[in-house]
């Protein structure tokens, strides 16, 4: 969604909306980005760009800044796999492609520790094929044969492109927006350079150069602006200026109001912030630490109610130094979201208001049968199951992908995968979709999110409308295993809620707990398994991995069951440990989730904030050959947990039976807001299942429809045996779930049944005993799959904006 459009829902809405409510407060916006208002700012003193910083770069010409110690006859780059005929020609470096071709040198010791990079340039020609990649690896010593394995299972590395295969040279600049995995790249952690010219066979390149471009030659080298800006991978909507430049803003000041704002530099040093309001001094702040952000909250009661001048100054003994203003907003504790009269269902609940905050928990990789509340046998969320009693539970909620990437974007768009087009790991949403923390934000909620995966945030574009977004990376330095999340994420939602508390506020929190590696951190890994069998169990792992081929599954011991056949290692047992690890990590996500609303109670929150819980998707335990998820569309990736609480509001105690998918929750949210929901929405709002006369429902708007669960093919994701590399949409409609696979193999029918009450992770295959269900379901499947498919968002989309939207877009990192 452009975001020129969020300002003026943020700051017009009063004046453009009829009926809007202002639910006991003033009508009166409660936030004014000035991120949003630069371009109508004055910028006095302005610092032209300096002088280019030295440049990181190889040529083959000879005239690069590389010095070139190792392989000087081919320009310090030697083969590492698939290349044949490497030399230099005419000041170029020329090869001829085999089978996934590389390409290796190590980066240069001069590289600045405490930069990262901004972008890779490289100028090159090439024959043929469609993409090609550059890989920044880590380790003094290389793992030459993992890098090689991972380049021929994902095909992707680190940044990749579309090629031009013309023969001709052309040059390709890959930033944050064509990156496979991290949001940001340390170029402390960048030892060696691996490319990938092309993903074809038999192509001649030849590549004329190739550089690493830094943040802070980047930056010096373009003028004062807004952009998307991170410091120790925790991003926020930026101003970037330079000492001595003066921003000024003209603001109305609103009647209860403060100024938040973050500041960060990105060179140690002293650098002093200022803030003046109608001239008068404010704040005068100087800092000397780089690459962390400093909270700032100032109050603006004396400017109450007056148009007033607010202007952001730098100071710095040197011109040109770069300062972050970010996400400076003036927000006022009086104001009001801009939101419609309660109406229909929620009217029907007996709301009075919406509520103050609102806070979406996703739980990554949970399958609904592996949690207390929805009866399994172990204690593993004893307070989920007070949530459950306290709110509502969906029974029967049902994920749209098997897999975070694809399903996580559905949830937050409410968008089947197949309209929102995300389908391989460098796929971005188009930036004309809108977002759930956009809606929120267009009505003057402040947004925060987290980000336990790196694809669940700016990589694919899920940071649309979020203020600041806690990427994965920043949990580098955390004392815990790398897939356990709540913890930390929990205590900086935490401080952000204190520093919030007076305004509306939206928060996704996506925690990764329940993920692989399944071994919960203490005390947890001893809950229910004693330390022999602890010892024997990792024994057993280490058996099974040397048995286990995909490098990725290797290193977390996770088999197909060929290969779990193959290492002798008793399945029952091995399978149940592995579920004690992983019902215990639920468990201690859980003990963290309960310290959130303790907070909540603490701050005076928990009466006026909606919470809802949902999972993106479940995980196979070897229930149909394999391990892991993202293989299929059965019940143990597709049935999710989905519950909801606000109290008084949402019934406490209620089960809804109804089937329900994922997709439904962000127009739930919107509607108890009472937020408008976005007309390319389709999913349906659960709000009528709320209310408790079942005969009532109908009336208020719930249709009871088919749930619908994809699979699509992903090189770079999922490039599995061929076994379990098949695509496959499912929908479950009155008590069937029928599975359509796209492509079956030679002897594999085209449709599975199954009875989802009876079995709901789909292992007694009952098509052939009822082929009038079949047909009459496969018709309903196809009709669907063609509208959805018909629907897909346009990635074109911005190109249809002004060149100052779009503009806009690229600064913040929405669109290439």
């Amino acid at each position: 969604m452009s975001r020129s459009v969020i300002w003026v829902l943020c700051t017009s809405a009063v004046a453009i909306v009829v009926g809007l409510c202002g639910c006991g407060r003033s009508n009166e916006p409660p936030a004014f980005s000035l991120v949003e208002a630069f371009d109508g700012a004055t910028v006095e003193n302005p610092v032209e760009p300096g002088e280019p910083r030295e440049k990181t770069e190889w040529r083959f010409d000879g005239e690069g800044t590389v010095e070139i110690t190792e392989n000087e006859t081919t320009g310090g780059f030697r083969v590492l796999y698939g290349i044949e005929n490497l030399s230099i020609r005419d000041g170029a470096l020329a090869g001829t492609t085999a089978e996934t071709p590389l390409l290796l040198t190590k980066a240069p010791a001069s590289l600045d520790a405490s930069d990262i990079v901004h972008a890779i340039e490289i100028r090159m020609s090439v024959s043929a094929g469609e993409r090609f990649g550059v890989g920044l690896e880590a380790g003094e010593e290389l793992k030459e044969e993992d890098v090689i394995n991972q380049a021929k299972t994902a095909l992707l590395l680190s940044l990749n492109g579309d090629l031009i295969a013309d023969g001709e040279m052309h040059t390709y600049t890959l930033t944050g927006a064509n990156t496979r995995i991290n949001p940001s790249y340390a170029l402390s952690r960048v030892q060696h350079l691996v490319i990938r010219p092309t993903d074809a066979v038999g192509a001649d390149f030849l590549i004329e150069s190739l550089r690493i471009v830094s943040r802070k030659e980047h930056l010096a080298s373009v003028e004062s602006g807004v952009g998307w800006e991170g410091l120790g991978d925790i991003f926020r909507e930026t101003i970037v200026a330079r000492a001595p430049e003066r921003l000024v803003f003209q603001v109305d000041v609103p009647s209860d109001p403060f100024l938040e704002l973050q500041l960060g530099m990105v060179e140690d040093g002293a650098l002093t912030f200022v803030v003046t309001v109608g001239g008068e001094p404010l704040m005068r702040r100087t800092l000397t630490r780089a690459l962390v952000w400093h909270s700032v909250f100032l109050d603006l009661d004396r400017w109450a109610g007056r148009s007033s001048e607010i202007a952001l100054v730098l100071e710095a003994e040197d011109e040109g130094r770069v300062g972050f203003w970010g996400g400076p907003t003036v927000r006022n504790r009086a104001g009001s979201a801009q939101v419609a009269p309660a109406v229909g269902a929620v009217e029907a609940l007996g709301s009075v208001d919406p509520p103050r905050g609102v806070i979406l928990i996703l739980a990554d990789t949970l399958r609904r049968d592996h949690l207390q509340p929805y009866g399994h046998e172990r204690a593993n969320a004893p307070f989920l199951s007070r949530v459950a009693r306290e709110g509502t539970m969906f029974r029967d909620a049902i994920a749209q992908g098997p897999w975070t990437k694809v399903s996580v974007a559905a949830i937050l768009t409410s968008l089947y995968p197949a309209t929102h087009g995300l389908l391989d790991m460098s796929d971005r949403l188009p930036a004309s979709v809108t977002t759930l923390a956009e809606a929120f934000r267009g009505a003057g909620y402040a947004t925060f999110a987290t980000s336990s995966v790196p694809f669940t945030g700016k990589l694919t574009n899920l940071h649309q409308g979020v203020e600041v977004l806690h990427e994965r990376p920043s949990l580098e330095d955390v004392e815990q295993t790398s897939a356990k999340t709540a913890r930390t994420f929990v205590d900086r939602l935490a401080v952000w809620l204190e520093d919030h508390r007076e305004v509306p506020f939206f928060a996704f929190l996506h925690v990764f707990d329940p993920h692989s590696p399944f071994e919960p951190h203490a005390p947890y890994a001893s809950k229910w398994m004693d330390p022999d069998t602890t010892a024997e169990f990792r024994d057993d792992m280490k058996t099974v991995a040397d048995h286990v081929d995909d490098p990725f599954m290797k290193l977390q011991s996770l088999p197909t069951q060929a290969e779990m056949d193959a290492s002798g290692v008793d399945q029952e047992s091995y399978i149940e440990r592995e579920k004690i690890w992983y019902d215990a990590s639920i468990l201690a996500m859980d003990v963290e989730l309960a310290r959130l609303f303790e907070r909540l109670e603490e701050l005076g929150l928990a009466n006026d904030t909606l919470v809802a819980f949902v999972s993106d998707h479940g995980e196979e335990f070897l229930e149909h050959g394999r391990s892991f998820h993202g293989a299929n569309t059965y019940g143990e990736h597709a049935n999710v947990p989905l519950m909801l609480w606000w109290p008084g509001v949402v019934p406490a105690g209620l089960e809804v039976e109804e089937t329900v998918e994922t997709i439904d929750l962000m127009p739930t949210l919107l509607d108890l807001a009472r937020i408008a929901v976005p007309e390319q929405a389709q999913g349906q709002s659960l709000v009528p299942l709320l209310v408790e006369d079942r005969s009532r429902r109908g009336r208020l708007g719930w249709r009871q429809r088919p749930a619908f669960t994809e699979r699509r093919f992903a090189p770079a994701a999922f490039n599995d045996p061929a076994d379990f590399s098949v695509e496959s949409i499912a929908m479950v409609w009155e008590g069937w779930k029928l599975v359509k696979i796209l492509d079956p193999e030679e002897g594999r029918p085209e449709f599975e049944l199954y009875d989802h009450a009876e079995d709901p992770i789909n292992m007694n295959d009952i098509a052939a005993d009822h082929p009038d269900v079949v047909e009459r379901l496969a018709e309903i499947l196809h009709a669907w799959h063609a509208g959805a498919v018909a629907a897909k968002i346009d990635p074109d989309a911005p190109s249809e904006m002004s060149a100052e939207e779009l503009n806009r877009l690229r600064a913040l990192g929405y669109v290439n």
